[in-house]
Formats: C-alpha cells, sequence, structure tokens
C-alpha cells in the first residue's frame, strides 16, 4: 500500500511555486471561513450562498473605479476565483509530484482578501488523495477531479445575472488551462501556452478599463476588422 505523502509538505510547496495564495494543510491553524461543501450544498438546495461576497467585490471594485460596478463584473470574478480554489491544488500538485489531491468539497475551505474580497488562502484536506505515476495520465485524472467539483458549481450557480452556457462552462475550461499553464512555467519554466478565453470577466465595461489580452471580445474585434 502507498503511503499518502505528507499533507503540509505538498501544501507548501505549492504555495512556493503559486505566489499569490497561501496553500496550507487542514489541520494547520482554525479551520478558514469559507466551506466549498456549504456553499456548494446551499447552491444545489436553490440559495445563493455567494451573494455577500459578489457584493463586497462590488463595492470594491466601486472603490477602485469610482463607479458602481455592473453585476456581471462582481458575478463573473467571484464564479471564476472559486472555481480557482479548486484548479490550483489539482494543477500544481500534478505538475509538481506524483499526487493528486482530494479536491471534493467537502476537501476545500479558503479566506479572502480583507479588501479585494479574492482567495488569499485555501486548506487541503480529505482523504482521496491518489498517486498516479505517469504525467500524462496524472494530468488527465487531476482534470477529472477538478471538473467534478467544478461543473458542480457552474451548474448550481446563480448570480441574478444572465449567463450563457458558453460563459459558464467556457470558464470552466478556461480556469483549468490558465492554472495548469501557470504551473507548467512556474514549475518547469515552459513557455506560456494560452490563446484566447471562451468566457470574459467583464471587466472592460468599467471606466478606464480595457479588455485583457486573451479577452474572446478580441476574437470578435479582429474579425470585423
Amino acid at each position: 500500500m502507498t503511503t499518502p505523502p505528507d499533507l503540509a509538505a505538498l501544501a507548501s510547496d505549492i504555495t512556493a511555486h503559486i505566489g499569490y495564495v497561501d496553500v496550507v494543510a487542514e489541520g494547520w491553524g482554525s479551520p478558514l471561513p469559507w466551506s466549498c461543501q456549504q456553499i456548494l450544498e446551499a447552491q444545489e438546495a436553490g440559495d445563493d450562498p455567494t451573494a455577500a461576497w459578489r457584493d463586497e467585490v462590488g463595492r470594491a471594485q466601486e472603490r477602485r473605479y469610482h463607479c458602481a460596478a455592473p453585476p456581471q463584473v462582481g458575478a463573473a470574478f467571484v464564479f471564476g476565483w472559486y472555481l480557482q480554489v479548486v484548479a490550483v491544488p489539482a494543477a500544481y500538485a500534478a505538475v509538481l509530484r506524483d499526487w493528486i489531491p482530494d479536491v471534493s468539497p467537502a476537501a476545500l475551505r479558503f479566506d479572502l482578501d480583507d479588501l479585494e474580497r479574492y482567495p488569499v488562502a485555501e486548506s487541503l484536506g480529505g482523504d482521496s488523495i491518489k498517486r498516479v505515476t505517469h504525467p500524462q495520465m496524472r494530468l488527465i485524472e487531476a482534470r477529472k477531479a477538478y471538473e467534478a467539483h467544478a461543473m458542480r458549481f457552474a451548474e448550481s450557480y446563480s448570480p441574478g445575472v444572465k449567463m450563457s452556457s458558453k460563459q459558464r462552462f467556457g470558464l470552466v475550461r478556461d480556469t483549468w488551462a490558465a492554472t495548469l499553464d501557470s504551473a507548467r512555467t512556474s514549475v518547469l519554466g515552459e513557455p506560456s501556452r494560452l490563446g484566447l478565453r471562451e468566457s470574459c470577466c467583464f471587466l472592460f465595461a468599467l471606466p478606464g478599463a480595457i479588455t485583457c489580452a486573451r479577452c474572446p471580445r478580441n476574437r470578435k474585434n479582429a474579425l470585423s476588422a
């Protein structure tokens, strides 16, 4: 029987390479305040557990841009940030080691930045840790684990704004692609392979903001030029 890895050591490795979020083992300190399981179960029961989070993001954007942010901006940001909580440990662990950590809703908790309200810490737990020694098979299994959680969130997410299936499920794919690309560039030194996104963050709707380099609107602009 293969002995599972030390979760604290795995979390420390991910933190060292990602830089913008602290990943810790579940038993480290007090439990982080946001539970993926509680959020997902509430959503699937028809509630809106991220409403307060979206409101806080909207207020942060209003402070930054000095005007009220359209609700679709906060809806897209919260959606993407939640998906990153799931994608980060799956993608980085698959690139760093032979292990795929448990990224089920019950295994993940996170905390948010006090002002901007993006995730700054997350904890790993659970007992569904798998060892896959073949690199390509490990990436396939890591993506499956991510999508099992991410698709449940995407299907039940109801932020009160219109969201097309391309936006909803495109963001699931975009988040995995961007997180895996980040892991490969930071850990292996590979060049970025990312193209245009399928989904949009709608940041361009705020005063002075422009479309990002990978915005899908750039595809439309190129075709109409």
